[in-house]
C-alpha cells in the first residue's frame, strides 16, 4: 500500500491483497528453500508401513531407519508404480527396504509416505527429512475482524472489548500498539507496535490465549491488530515486497518490465543468501558419518580400541573414524559410536 500511494478504503484494496498472496505463493515455492526444511520421527512396527505427511510437503529427502544396534540404514526410494508392483508380488519377502510418496487414498490433498521391508517387521524409529511449505495467508491485519475494539492484555490472557476473535486466528500473531487511539505498525511505522504473541487458543469472540517470549504483558484498553506471520527468512523478505509490486502493476494493468527486473535483483539476492550454515556444501571431515560409513568402516563391539585397532590381539573389528577428541559429549544409545573418547582411549593402528 505504502508503494501505490493507497489505503485500506481505497477501491484498489481487493487488487493489494491478491498481489500479495501471489507474490508471497510464488517466493516460497519458486525453489527447495533450506529455510523450509524439516524433520519429522516415526515409529514403525510393520513390514508395511503407511504415514500422511503433513499439509504442505513439498518434497522428501530422505527415509532413514535405525538398526537394531544404533546405526542409521538408508531406505532406497522406488516410484510410486515400482513400488505398489514390489508390494503386490508374493515375492515381495526378498525385496529391500524400500519406501515412496503418493497421493493419500483418504485425505485428497495430502501425500503419503508408504514403507515396505522385505527383511520382515521394522522394530525401530524412521527419520523423515522434507521440505514443507509455508501456511496460507488469510489475515493481513486490515479486516474489521482483526482490528476492531480493543483488548487488555495480561500475562498469556487478552480480553477484549467489542472484539471478534475467530477460530482462524489460531496461529497467527496479535501485536499490540500500548495505545488507545492508534492500531499498531511495523517497525517502520509512525506508531510502531510495543508487543506481539503467538495465537495459540481461542477462547471465544472476545478472549483470546497468546505467548510471547518477552512475558510480562500488562497492557488496557489498547489496540491491536492480527496478523498472518510472515514464514519467510530475513533474505527473502526484499524479495516479497518487489515480487507483490510486479504483480500489483499486473492486476492493475500497468507496464512491468520495471518492477520485473527490481524482483530478479532481490530474488537472486534471496537465493545467495539461503544457507543455514557458513559452511554449507563444504566437507569439514568431522561433521559425522556418511550414511553409508559403516559398508567399510563398521567398528567390532570394542569399538576399534582394543589394544592395537586393526590386527591388534584384542581387536575384533577396524579402525573406527571418529569426531575430534572432545572427551566424549554425546547422550543417547549411539553416544559410542559418535564420541571422540579421552586421554585414555587407545587407538593403536588408528594412530
Amino acid at each position: 500500500m505504502s508503494s501505490v500511494g493507497g489505503g485500506a478504503q481505497d477501491a484498489e484494496h481487493r487488487v493489494l491483497r491478491q498481489a500479495l498472496f501471489h507474490a508471497y505463493r510464488d517466493l516460497v515455492t519458486v525453489r527447495e528453500w533450506r529455510w523450509y526444511h524439516a524433520t519429522e520421527e516415526l515409529d514403525v512396527a510393520t513390514r508395511y508401513f503407511v504415514h500422511i505427511l503433513p499439509w504442505g510437503v513439498q518434497s522428501v529427502d530422505s527415509v532413514t531407519t535405525q538398526e537394531p544396534t544404533g546405526s542409521d540404514w538408508m531406505a532406497h526410494y522406488v516410484s510410486p508404480r515400482d513400488f505398489d508392483r514390489i508390494l503386490h508380488d508374493q515375492d515381495n519377502y526378498n525385496s529391500r527396504l524400500i519406501w515412496t510418496i503418493s497421493l493419500s487414498e483418504v485425505a485428497p490433498d495430502r501425500y503419503a509416505l508408504r514403507i515396505l521391508s522385505g527383511l520382515g517387521d521394522i522394530a525401530g524409529r524412521v527419520t523423515l527429512t522434507y521440505r514443507r511449505r509455508p501456511r496460507d495467508i488469510r489475515l493481513t491485519g486490515y479486516e474489521p475482524s482483526s482490528r476492531i475494539g480493543t483488548v487488555n492484555w495480561s500475562g498469556i490472557e487478552a480480553s477484549g472489548n467489542g472484539t471478534n476473535f475467530t477460530n482462524l486466528m489460531m496461529g497467527a500473531v496479535i501485536r499490540v500498539s500500548g495505545d488507545s487511539a492508534y492500531h499498531p505498525e511495523g517497525l517502520t511505522g509512525l506508531h510502531a507496535y510495543v508487543d506481539e504473541g503467538l495465537i495459540y487458543k481461542i477462547a471465544n469472540s472476545t478472549k483470546l490465549y497468546a505467548w510471547s517470549p518477552a512475558g510480562g504483558m500488562n497492557y488496557s484498553g489498547t489496540k491491536y491488530i492480527i496478523t498472518d506471520y510472515l514464514d519467510l527468512s530475513p533474505g527473502m523478505y526484499s524479495a516479497l515486497l518487489s515480487g507483490a509490486e510486479v504483480w500489483a502493476a499486473r492486476l492493475l494493468g500497468k507496464n512491468i518490465e520495471g518492477s520485473v527486473g527490481v524482483y530478479g535483483r532481490d530474488l537472486r539476492l534471496a537465493f545467495e543468501s539461503d544457507a543455514v550454515s557458513p559452511l554449507s556444501g563444504r566437507d569439514y571431515g568431522c561433521a559425522g558419518y556418511s550414511p553409508y560409513w559403516w559398508l567399510y568402516l563398521r567398528p567390532g563391539s570394542d569399538q576399534g580400541t582394543g589394544g592395537g585397532g586393526v590386527g591388534g590381539p584384542d581387536a575384533d573389528g577396524v579402525c573406527p573414524i571418529k569426531p575430534p577428541l572432545d572427551g566424549g559429549d554425546s547422550d543417547g544409545p549411539w553416544a559410542s559410536n559418535v564420541d571422540g573418547g579421552n586421554a585414555g582411549t587407545i587407538f593403536g593402528d588408528c594412530g
